[in-house]
């Protein structure tokens, strides 16, 4: 198994505990250059490791031989990664990828929330440009890539709890209206801090595909997806990133697949498609490491007694204490909304936990007037 040496100039308590983890890079093999292609898969595996360990990453260097020096690599962490090896590399297609294992020693002071699941929603996929699924009659990608997503989100993600799709209306989410009063009612609706939205901009083809007698070539299809993280509970957005891809379309002209078949998935194109969807719930993954865990007062149970939407599905338990945070919202022009948070002068515990919610009482008797339905509860 070859080995890649990792330096970084940063001070860790060696006591610290490691957290072991695995990283899937992944980039476009452009004009056959397979190396250009190990280099930047390999970048982006690495980046996700430092990601898990608290770091903020603005650069990478080169990877050359199969050694990755790192020593221009801006990282502003007390985090290191440590037993750095290659677990497995190679292409599907046109996308070259390659796994990275580490021990990942989160820093000390940043990534606490990194211990307790976030819940995410994955809202329906938009499609774009709908004239460009005739070929292969692909109408029904959308639901396809929801479903692909969702399923691949339960076996990597990490760091979250993805909630099963919603049934809400084809192209429910339209990106970039940032509809903040509907991310909220979904979100509300559906127990989640986290949405994610993905926006299916382009699955064209790069030539005319006519029907052919022998097909000794096929034509390259595109997959461009842009991708969007909200926070509903602070209605922002935390990450936007474009994905763009292309593999041979393996399919007469005329053939139709359907997007939930076997022969789509197993297809070059299928492979691509997935590879892409991994990388971007990966990247998510490493991203909500660092987000805080935050859930609202949804019943009032008496006098004295509340019911939050968290519980042990996001690790809490009997007996913690939660920041208490009184939150308003103020509806500016085109429904823009402006929060204000003020943190309580007291705490919650945690007395009853369930699966997914969990009974808090004060633990200042004197402050339970001032806790309201939507009140928020965090967990840094």
């Amino acid at each position: 198994m070859k080995q890649i040496i990792l330096l970084v100039g940063m001070l860790i308590s060696m006591s610290t505990q490691a957290i072991w983890y695995e990283a899937k890079g992944q980039a476009t093999i452009v004009n056959n250059d397979f190396e250009q292609a190990k280099s930047l898969a390999t970048q982006d595996a690495v980046k996700q490791l430092l990601l898990y360990s608290g770091a903020s990453v603005t650069s990478i260097s080169k990877v050359s031989g199969g050694q990755l020096t790192l020593d221009q690599i801006e990282v502003v962490s007390k985090g290191s990664l440590h037993n750095l090896t290659v677990l497995d590399e190679g292409n599907h297609g046109q996308q070259y990828y390659i796994i990275l294992q580490a021990d990942v020693f989160p820093a000390t002071s940043q990534c606490k929330a990194s211990g307790y699941s976030k819940n995410m929603l994955l809202l329906p996929p938009f499609l774009k440009q709908q004239h460009q699924a005739r070929v292969g009659q692909l109408q029904e990608l959308s639901p396809a890539v929801e479903q692909r997503t969702y399923d691949i989100a339960r076996q990597v993600g990490n760091q979250f709890n993805v909630k099963p799709p919603p049934k809400l209306p084809l192209n429910y989410y339209k990106p970039g209206e940032h509809n903040y009063k509907g991310i909220k009612d979904v979100a509300d609706r559906y127990g989640a801090q986290y949405l994610l939205g993905l926006e299916i901009e382009n699955i064209s083809l790069d030539q005319v595909h006519k029907p052919k007698f022998i097909n000794l070539s096929y034509p390259q299809r595109y997959f461009v997806v842009n991708a969007r993280v909200y926070n509903a509970i602070d209605l922002e957005e935390i990450y936007n990133k474009r994905f763009s891809v292309n593999a041979p379309w393996e399919f007469d002209a005329r053939e139709v697949i359907s997007p939930h078949s076997a022969e789509f998935w197993l297809s070059a194109y299928g492979e691509t498609v997935n590879a892409t969807l991994q990388q971007v719930v990966t990247e998510v993954d490493a991203l909500l490491a660092c987000q805080p865990l935050q859930g609202s007062v949804v019943k009032v149970l008496g006098p004295d007694r509340w019911q939050i939407n968290l519980g042990k599905a996001n690790q809490l338990n009997r007996g913690m204490l939660l920041n208490l945070i009184h939150q308003n919202y103020h509806w500016g022009n085109w429904d823009i909304p402006r929060q204000e948070q003020i943190m309580a002068d007291s705490m919650v515990r945690i007395e009853q936990v369930y699966q997914e919610s969990a009974i808090v009482v004060a633990v200042d008797p004197s402050m339970t007037a001032n806790i309201q339905l939507g009140d928020l509860v965090s967990k840094q």
